[in-house]
């Protein structure tokens, strides 16, 4: 357990579930444990349960089908490598700072002659719609969008990537990674006008191991993973009830206090960043300015390595990350960061802080201390740099 004085500023990784979603989960674990599939009354609850989330689910996005799955990066690839199984070989577009669940797809797709295409983004980690524009064509099958990006809280110019897509590539299937968007800004997969979205259900305080893929009435997608036919035949394997309606329960709490945990958690970044900014001019925000997730503040502070700070901030009990905990141990330049222009060094100094609506101002404030009086002493001790000889 960590100390009752630690102040936890990582929730992009991963939340605390809150304790009506464990009890929840845990009622169905103890006295709805039958396989839903199964035709005897044992089954029934189980099956009534699983119904129930799929539908409330279902709503919260006006998405006309739901397939459950393990996670976000299971939905992503359901949603991306699931649709072109049904399409003739050609590309894939997505942006070069996507998230590694669609990135890392390249060479399975390539075992069906598709091809992935990372395209080069803003500064602010988005796709260009210039630059999309000029790569669309009648030859590409998908598209995955990144709506809210995980590292730098940039939010996508959705809209008009869509309507270009639809104007060149009606066809293509148009996928959207929102697990940082979903619970946190309101979306509608129906006027959005995409065919198929990924949900993680550990990002809203709802439990690990979960998530699902809400599709459109005319997204044509193959199961990539065979079984006994369930999930309408899209996902083999008996499917984990518990851990639907610890998703249901987290997001419908996610949903009633949406505007209020919006509103709060942008308080909070904000109210982070001026803390920093009093103390180092110089710290650089990044993503995108004005369009971003209102619970991620991504900065740079130049001369402060960040893993190093990191180090220190933890041994007082304080939590934030480097980058998206996907990249964590992997000494390779961070992708997300290249493709925004960061050199190594440069990369190096990236703080990724984020929030949830849990977190207070008090905990800000002492995180915020505790981080400005290490990086202080980091600066100090960092060597002066060499004259030009």
């Amino acid at each position: 357990m960590p100390a009752p004085d630690a102040v936890y500023l990582d929730n992009a990784a991963t939340t605390r579930p809150m304790p009506e979603v464990v009890e929840a989960m845990a009622q169905v674990q103890l006295e709805h444990f039958g396989n839903p599939s199964s035709a005897h009354r044992f089954g029934d609850q189980p099956r009534r349960l699983l119904q129930d989330a799929r539908e409330f689910l279902r709503g919260t996005l006006s998405a006309a089908n739901l397939v459950f799955t393990s996670g976000g990066t299971e939905a992503d690839l359901l949603g991306v490598a699931g649709a072109v199984q049904r399409r003739s070989p050609g590309r894939v577009l997505c942006a070069a700072s996507d998230h590694p669940a669609i990135l890392q797809q390249a060479n399975l797709l390539a075992r069906t002659r598709h091809r992935l295409v990372p395209l080069p983004v803003t500064e602010d980690g988005d796709l260009d719609p210039e630059v999309f524009f000029d790569h669309l064509g009648r030859d590409v099958r998908a598209i995955a969008i990144l709506h809210g990006h995980n590292e730098l809280g940039t939010l996508s110019a959705l809209e008009e990537l869509v309507s270009l897509a639809r104007r060149v590539c009606p066809n293509a299937h148009i996928h959207v990674d929102l697990v940082q968007s979903y619970g946190k800004i309101p979306f509608d997969l129906d006027n959005a006008g995409v065919d198929s979205v990924a949900v993680s259900g550990h990002k809203l305080h709802g439990p690990r191991g979960v998530g699902f893929l809400a599709c459109s009435s005319t997204a044509e997608i193959a199961p990539l993973q065979l079984g006994g036919g369930q999930e309408a035949g899209l996902r083999g394997g008996t499917e984990n009830v518990a851990g639907a309606v610890g998703l249901a329960t987290a997001a419908e709490a996610a949903f009633t206090h949406l505007s209020a945990t919006s509103d709060h958690t942008e308080a909070l970044a904000t109210r982070l960043l001026g803390h920093l900014a009093d103390a180092f001019p110089e710290v650089e925000r990044l993503g995108h300015p004005d369009s971003r997730l209102p619970h991620i503040l991504s900065v740079r502070l130049p001369g402060v390595v960040a893993a190093t700070l990191l180090e220190r901030a933890n041994a007082d009990g304080i939590a934030f990350s480097t980058g998206a905990a996907c990249h964590s141990g992997d000494e390779q330049q961070n992708p997300v960061l290249a493709s925004i222009g960061l050199n190594r060094k440069q990369a190096r100094e990236v703080l990724r802080f984020s929030f949830s609506r849990f977190n207070t101002t008090d905990e800000v404030d002492r995180a915020a201390a505790r981080v400005v009086e290490h990086a202080r002493e980091l600066l100090r001790q960092a060597p002066a740099p060499r004259a030009r000889r």
